[in-house]
């Protein structure tokens, strides 16, 4: 929980934060910090030592994506101010367990178990940082979270569409998408999950509202898929999942947090 509050808290978030908060509520905001102490929680329980397994690897795959480029001088990894934490790190190793994943020497990914973009399924963990190596955080944690759809949710892989649209996935039932996931590296921030929300909930009310574009994008999308049946969008980053209903009415997206705020299962008949 403390660690919860100092993120969601620090100032540049406030303005984000206290929105999000008078339009949901209290009960949703005070179980929305209770989650994040529970995924933490249970990403210790399930995979221990997740943080260090995942790193030994995260090193290993650093030395053959600095052998595959020429580019590239060293295999030293940069280590983020954020560095990994457990619910994260246990979620890509539970993919990778699964053999939903597939890492190869140098940490280019295939997502075994997903369908993948027709131009193709392979996806870098890294990039060139200077003379070193960079991860790219984001991509690690969009496969860990459609991994768990499959695995802990029971969508079925085939349905799961990687990166389709503006969503890092899109569930189909048929051709009709019934769920769409957008995850972030990180809960606060310019491009964290408060933000989006926000954005996504003031253009709800007012699709004239100030709105980064990809925010902006991501919104008619959700607002196009709505428009043909209920949508659930599922939100996620270390430490966060929160479930809504999208249902568009008279050209407005509406977003009610589910019942069960983390549960992205989508209604009957999607996997």
């Amino acid at each position: 929980m403390k660690r919860a509050q100092e993120v969601l808290w620090k100032g540049r978030d406030m303005g984000a934060g206290e929105d999000i908060r008078a339009v949901l509520g209290d009960g949703w905001w005070e179980g929305m910090l209770r989650q994040s102490g529970e995924l933490e929680r249970a990403a210790e329980v399930r995979c221990p030592g997740a943080v260090r397994r995942l790193d030994a690897l995260l090193q290993a795959w650093a030395v053959g994506f600095a052998a595959s480029r020429p580019d590239v001088v060293s295999p030293d990894l940069a280590v983020s101010r954020r560095g990994l934490r457990a619910d994260e790190a246990a979620g890509f190793l539970a993919a990778l367990d699964a053999r939903v994943l597939h890492v190869d020497s140098a940490g280019f990914v295939i997502p075994q178990a997903l369908r993948a973009k027709a131009s193709g399924g392979r996806y870098a963990l890294f990039s060139r940082n200077g003379r070193g190596v960079a991860l790219n955080l984001e991509y690690l944690i969009q496969m860990a979270a459609a991994a768990e759809l499959l695995v802990d949710h029971g969508v079925a892989g085939a349905d799961i569409c990687f990166e389709r649209g503006e969503f890092d996935a899109v569930v189909q039932d048929g051709a009709l998408p019934v769920l769409a996931m957008e995850a972030k590296a990180r809960v606060e921030g310019a491009d964290g999950l408060l933000e989006l929300l926000n954005s996504l909930l003031r253009l709800g009310v007012n699709p004239q509202a100030t709105a980064r574009d990809n925010h902006r994008r991501k919104h008619a999308a959700l607002l196009e898929m709505a428009a043909r049946g209920p949508v659930v969008l599922w939100l996620v980053a270390d430490g966060a999942r929160w479930a809504f209903d999208a249902r568009a009415g008279a050209g407005i997206l509406q977003l009610a947090p589910r019942r069960d705020n983390g549960s992205p299962v989508c209604r009957e008949g999607s996997g």
